[in-house]
């Protein structure tokens, strides 16, 4: 195994803020550029840029000025544009709404005036990729990925397929910019060994989602729920994973301890992976 140079970490955006009730994945509104010196502050490297469910024309991604001052702030705090997922599609499906392939062409070229590589689909819910209907997506896909590489962008499907059938999908696919993210919380509630899901995946991993989550599928503190994180950073460490890792966490009773906590906890058990 080789060691990556850099430890890269983000943070899912809105989650350095305390949410509304009963709201985990939320875009902070009027203050979400306060996020960014935050980040800044705690080591973070960048934020994972979020669409949210519904269309919010706030949301500085739809803008060109928005966009500016994205860019601007984090030249001002030393932070990177690494990811921007698209949650729309949850809500919206990229199979039965038309709408929702404009909406995901046009936030591909929002991404690619952000200068980000990596554009994550979130196939769940309404969206949702299962065993049965995954060739149903294959020519959106393929539509997705000639637009996406026009821009030298990097589509990342989220999925709780299980390694061997999601590798079945990337290699019918055969596009070498369509890959897969691995998320820790959401495969531990789908699938019996996540270990080996990311041994199996090797190469097909180009991002890492960090959460854990209980016997009840909520999204707990790290560490608290079923994901064995000594198993995953081992795992990643065999397959020379050299990619970042976006904290896609629960908030606790205060964000930015809780932030502090996860880099913490995730440093210690990539120098142990890395140390043996």
């Amino acid at each position: 195994m080789t060691k990556p140079m850099d430890l890269e970490f983000g943070i899912v955006q809105g989650r350095l803020i305390q949410s509304p009730p009963g709201q985990l994945q939320w875009f902070p509104q009027d203050r979400w550029e306060e996020e960014f010196p935050l980040a800044a502050e705690l080591g973070i490297n960048y934020i994972e840029l979020i669409a949210e469910r519904d269309h919010n024309p706030k949301n500085p991604i739809w803008s060109d000025s928005g966009i500016k001052k994205i860019k601007s702030l984090c030249e001002k705090h030393n932070l990177r544009l690494r990811a921007l997922c698209n949650d729309y599609i949850i809500d919206h499906s990229l199979l039965s709404h038309s709408e929702s392939l404009k909406q995901t062409i046009n936030l591909i070229e929002k991404t690619s005036l952000l200068e980000i590589q990596k554009f994550i689909l979130p196939m769940f819910e309404k969206s949702e990729m299962n065993e049965n209907n995954w060739q149903e997506y294959t020519e959106t896909l393929r539509n997705l990925s000639t637009v996406a590489e026009k821009h030298s962008i990097l589509i990342c499907l989220e999925t709780n397929l299980n390694g061997t059938k999601l590798i079945e999908v990337l290699e019918s696919l055969a596009l070498d910019n369509i890959k897969c993210v691995f998320d820790t919380g959401n495969r531990v509630t789908c699938s019996p060994n996540i270990y080996s899901d990311i041994i199996l995946l090797g190469g097909h991993i180009k991002h890492v989602h960090i959460k854990d989550k209980d016997e009840n599928n909520n999204n707990v503190l790290l560490g608290t729920g079923k994901v064995n994180f000594k198993k995953v950073f081992d795992s990643l460490a065999s397959i020379d994973y050299s990619g970042p890792y976006t904290f896609e966490t629960h908030r606790g009773n205060d964000p930015i301890r809780t932030a502090r906590y996860n880099c913490t906890l995730t440093k210690f058990f990539f120098d142990e992976a890395y140390s043996g």
